[in-house]
């Protein structure tokens, strides 16, 4: 058993430190019941959170823009027709005048039976291009999450890599946009930059707001986070409704990212990154930076986990998964990642142009995706009324719904949304089972809710 000692003294102020077990990995050292609903926050705090949601917008805005983006016609016209198929394969004929004239339309009476049917001809446009900028964009955003982001985040601090993370999507938007040099493969491989640079902030953007957000706000900004995703993706949607260049489009993302670039050099540091790098003084001075009123039992319950955590042993990946209390925690947070991606969300984002050209050839498809978004926004404010780990694992299975999307709507589109209609109420079951309310509870009491 690894143990810390039994009280610290730092300054003038002693801590009393209980033992810890790393086979219950720093489960006993808090006390859930702690009250922490007398400390505030004052401006600085509310900053704080505001540039944490700021930088939620550029991921949010280009999961859901390329999607739509697949059905402006500059951006089919600049990388499927000729590549991949004609103007008509590629989506962008009338369809009563292919009805007419196609030889693939014969025997069909309805011009959106012979869209589908002309579209369904070209393959290689969905499955491999398409697919591929999905794919790529999540599979660098997971590789940013676990390697970079956290890297950075252990030595320099919160603040580095989020400004890191939004230069790399910035130049991954440039060159996908305006560098390509007509080359599918160099846009394919912003596509991976872009998401390397988000992942690699993305994945530090919720530990710094845990970490500056006062306890009882904590499931709020949570749920925030998540509502700002979907925020900046109806308003990208909505803006690719009257922007017809496919190149300022892809650059909405770009955009988005400058605010969070620009913003963290207008707050602190995290105080529990300072408190655990340059001592307790530091570290409260800076919480009390952030804080309307005595943060005095908030700062003690901090550096007592990070005694805590300086005296046990870290764990090993490996470690993760066979010490029985830190495998139900890691596994309930990896499942979590992991259902949000299979509730078939990442397959409408993804292929939304897609699908209504094969559902609704003759609808808008820019409004339906303002539809789409709308609800999206709602249901979050709904939610909000009422980590490299597991943030690679949200990456990597959005990933594998990139590459399985294009097989299952060619199998059948309808059929698509009821095999994603079962897994969400599978998933429902399963989150009512096994996950914690967490709302009100300091950062450092949360282990315990799950031993």
């Amino acid at each position: 058993m690894t143990t810390v000692e039994n009280e610290k003294k730092v300054g003038d102020k002693s801590f009393a430190l209980q033992d810890v077990d790393i086979d219950k990995v720093e489960a006993h050292h808090v006390n859930v019941g702690d009250d922490f609903s007398e400390v505030k926050p004052n401006g600085l705090c509310i900053l704080a959170i505001c540039v944490v949601m700021s930088g939620t917008l550029m991921f949010g805005a280009d999961t859901t823009l390329f999607g739509a983006i697949q059905a402006v016609p500059s951006f089919v016209n600049r990388f499927c027709v000729g590549d991949y198929g004609t103007a008509a394969e590629c989506g962008l004929a009338d369809c009563d005048a292919q009805l007419k004239s196609n030889p693939l339309c014969a025997g069909l009476s309805d011009g959106e039976a012979c869209c589908a049917t002309v579209r369904a001809n070209n393959d290689d446009w969905v499955n491999i291009f398409l697919m591929m900028g999905n794919f790529l964009l999540y599979f660098g955003a997971a590789w940013g999450a676990l390697l970079l982001g956290p890297f950075i985040a252990e030595r320099w601090g919160r603040r580095l890599p989020i400004f890191i993370g939004c230069i790399i999507a910035i130049i991954g938007c440039v060159f996908q946009a305006y560098l390509n040099f007509g080359s599918k493969e160099v846009f394919l491989t912003a596509r991976f930059v872009l998401g390397f640079g988000a992942g690699t902030a993305l994945c530090i953007l919720p530990m710094y707001n845990a970490e500056v957000a006062v306890p009882q706000w904590r499931g709020i900004t949570g749920g925030l986070f998540q509502f700002f995703v979907v925020c900046s993706g109806f308003t990208a949607v909505f803006l690719t409704k009257f922007i017809t260049n496919y190149q300022i489009i892809l650059m909405i993302p770009a955009f988005a990212a400058i605010i969070p670039a620009v913003g963290v050099f207008t707050i602190p540091e995290s105080p529990r990154f300072v408190m655990q790098k340059h001592g307790y003084e530091k570290g409260v001075a800076i919480l009390q930076k952030m804080r309307g009123s005595d943060c005095t039992h908030e700062a003690q319950a901090i550096w007592e986990a990070l005694e805590a955590e300086k005296n046990t042993k870290k764990l090993s990946y490996a470690q993760l998964f066979t010490i029985p209390v830190t495998r139900k925690r890691v596994l309930i947070a990896i499942i979590f990642q992991i259902v949000q991606q299979f509730s078939g969300v990442n397959m409408i984002l993804g292929y939304f142009g897609t699908l209504m050209g094969s559902v609704a050839p003759d609808f808008d498809p820019f409004t339906a995706s303002i539809i789409y978004q709308a609800c999206f926004v709602v249901g979050s404010f709904i939610g909000v009324a009422a980590l490299s780990v597991t943030v690679w694992v949200q990456y990597i299975a959005s990933a594998v719904i990139a590459v399985i999307s294009p097989y299952l709507i060619n199998w059948s589109v309808y059929g698509t949304f009821y095999v994603f209609m079962a897994l969400c109420i599978g998933w429902t079951v399963w989150a009512f089972i096994f996950v914690k309310e967490t709302r009100g509870v300091m950062l450092e009491n949360i282990p315990a809710l799950f031993d």
